[in-house]
């Protein structure tokens, strides 16, 4: 592979140029802007980098969604493994309506900002992307979590589905994430290799 095809990392003060699209696990989905939410809410920029380009904050009806989807599928497992035998069992029926208000108060974990060259936490964690030492993708519950550790020991551990929110986000990590691989030799394992697609990435087919 020739590594000068891939995309350069974008100028730290303007952002330019900004990386091509990444691969979404849903290709279809829209994409929030960083426009759509508080600027002042996302994670402030780390000490000593470039300003932040892109963020993602949820907002409550995001979070709503997300917690009806949740009851959707508790519903929908009850339905399958007891029928409706368990109609009368008010316990139970917490479990299917309660996620809707529980993800409305603790969707604060998905809070992410990006720069040029790094990303951030809501818990004031954050990596530098094109200095990635480790790359590894695992399942959490019922969604897939990216481990990113830089070549200092620091490390983020956010929701892929969060990162993706906002593709403007996605495209500048992923771009980092490309670099720490395939110039800087970064340890992978196959659920990252595979779920990223980090060998065959989309818009870099033909130039490889």
């Amino acid at each position: 592979m020739d590594i000068r095809n891939l995309p350069p990392m974008p100028d730290p003060d303007t952002g330019e140029p900004r990386p091509p699209s990444a691969p979404l696990v849903n290709e279809n989905s829209t994409s929030e802007t960083s426009e759509e939410s508080p600027s002042g809410k996302a994670p402030r920029t780390p000490p000593g980098e470039a300003d932040v380009l892109e963020w993602h904050y949820p907002s409550r009806i995001s979070r709503v969604v997300a917690g009806l989807t949740c009851s959707v599928l508790v519903l929908a497992v009850y339905i399958v493994r007891l029928g409706f035998d368990w109609i009368d069992n008010v316990w139970l029926w917490i479990l299917v309506v309660g996620p809707p208000f529980l993800f409305m108060w603790i969707g604060r974990r998905s809070k992410l900002s990006a720069g040029a060259d790094w990303l951030a936490d809501s818990d004031k964690r954050y990596v530098k992307t094109y200095r990635l030492k480790r790359v590894t993708v695992h399942i959490d519950g019922v969604a897939y979590m990216v481990h990113l550790v830089d070549d200092e020991g620091r490390g983020v551990r956010p929701h892929v589905s969060d990162l993706q929110m906002n593709h403007r986000l996605w495209d500048l990590v992923y771009n980092g994430i490309l670099h720490s691989v395939h110039v800087n030799g970064a340890e992978m394992n196959k659920r990252a290799r595979e779920y990223l697609r980090l060998d065959d990435p989309p818009h870099l087919r033909g130039v490889w």
